[in-house]
């Protein structure tokens, strides 16, 4: 049975407009770039005709961080309380005597069991053509619940598919989650990357579904008007995670701060890192110069007026800060080995890459180079937007939907005689 906690689902038979389900299993409040891009997602979907529906699954309950279109159906599937079933198996799983391997799969299905049931409820009833999922927490439970029923499931990756299936510190630490997160793409209609390259790991059976669908300049970030002169900062943006490697840039920034008492260091992002990083900022005496300022909601002022954007993350995947900084004529600095950054950023040309075994040096060199050289920042920062001109917000929306409709168009069959 499932159970409403903050919509309706309303009349699947009301118009006959193709409907799209989104899923991610966290969105309250959260702003991390999945999030954003889930919700631009549903936005511009709905804004092309299509009946959109945003499903999550968390206890917490509120809206989206990002503004979502009104005309979006937003739903909560969270269960007040586990089905009368699931007790015994919270039991079982606490026995010691249970073997490893069993206990990993009651484990899961304790935690994954109530949103599979929701979601193929929810399919069953409103019956959308396509559902969208976004990171392994949604899409294994989306595969599954697709499962005998007619709905397309669509699982995006938007990190390094490595890192999203294989790394026991990524996700889930239960090895069935992960063993599950491979099975299950074989019901996938298509599997979205971010980078064509990323179509060489999956396996000979799944990469004829992989399509690549780049990211995009959001048309709101656009909107700001790059300043003739730039403030004295080193703007950093993302979520306070360890993939992040904040930690890198706080180290790099210790060794040259004294030298440019008039420059300072911005990060944008809330995580789990928080009173870690806060920590190693005050250890570091630099807390006049480095600043972790929080969430911001439109983040285009900060592109159009700071000098210079630091992407220090760890080779994770495609992220869209380091996009729109090119975008608003930012000179972006990031490290060589990053496959999917470097597609984009070109040392030299709008951007500096340092090489990431001397850092933090090699970092605080590239940083420091840039401090200095108010010409090169110009000149870098002013062939950004030409690096980034083909990833628009209609190009992306342009690929979704062919890609919607091109699962869900009628198969043609051949009579032969």
């Amino acid at each position: 049975m499932l159970t409403q906690t903050s919509a309706s689902y309303g009349d699947p038979l009301a118009d006959q407009r193709k409907k799209i389900a989104l899923f991610i299993d966290l969105l309250v409040g959260r702003s991390g770039g999945a999030e954003r891009i889930f919700v631009e997602l549903a936005n511009m979907l709905v804004a092309r005709g299509y009946d959109v529906a945003c499903l999550h699954y968390e206890q917490r309950a509120g809206r989206p961080f990002y503004r979502l279109d009104p005309r979006v159906e937003l739903i909560n599937l969270w269960l007040q309380r586990l089905p009368r079933g699931y007790r015994p198996l919270r039991t079982l799983a606490s026995k010691h005597f249970v073997p490893e391997w069993p206990r990993h799969r009651i484990e899961w299905y304790l935690e994954n069991g109530p949103v599979v049931s929701q979601l193929h409820d929810y399919f069953l009833y409103s019956k959308p053509a396509v559902a969208i999922s976004f990171l392994p927490p949604a899409n294994t439970p989306a595969l599954l619940a697709g499962i005998g029923t007619p709905v397309k499931v669509i699982p995006t990756t938007h990190n390094i598919p490595a890192e999203d299936y294989d790394n026991p510190a990524r996700w889930s630490h239960n090895p069935y989650d992960r063993k599950l997160r491979r099975q299950a793409l074989r019901h996938a209609a298509a599997i979205p990357v971010a980078c064509p390259e990323f179509a060489e790991w999956f396996p000979n059976d799944l990469r004829s579904k992989v399509i690549a669908i780049p990211g995009y300049v959001s048309s709101e970030i656009l909107q700001a008007k790059s300043a003739r002169t730039r403030e004295k900062v080193v703007l950093a943006v993302g979520g306070l995670r360890p993939a992040k490697n904040y930690g890198a840039l706080i180290k790099a920034w210790r060794l040259i701060a004294a030298r440019h008492p008039d420059w300072k260091v911005v990060v944008y992002g809330v995580g789990p890192l928080k009173s870690k990083l806060a920590h190693e900022v005050r250890e570091a005496g630099l807390d006049a110069s480095f600043e972790l300022a929080g969430q911001r909601t439109n983040l285009g002022e900060d592109y159009a007026r700071d000098a210079i954007f630091c992407h220090p993350a760890l080779c994770k995947g495609l992220e869209l800060a380091p996009l729109e900084a090119l975008a608003l004529e930012m000179p972006v600095i990031a490290y060589s080995d990053c496959a999917e950054v470097n597609r984009f950023v070109v040392d030299g040309q709008n951007g500096l890459l340092a090489d990431r075994g001397g850092e933090p040096a090699s970092l605080a060199a590239a940083i420091e180079r840039l401090i200095l050289d108010p010409e090169l920042r110009q000149k870098l920062g002013g062939n950004g937007p030409a690096s980034v001109a083909g990833l628009t917000e209609e190009n992306f929306a342009n690929a979704w939907v062919e890609l919607i409709e091109r699962v869900t168009a009628p198969e043609i069959s051949v009579a032969v005689r």
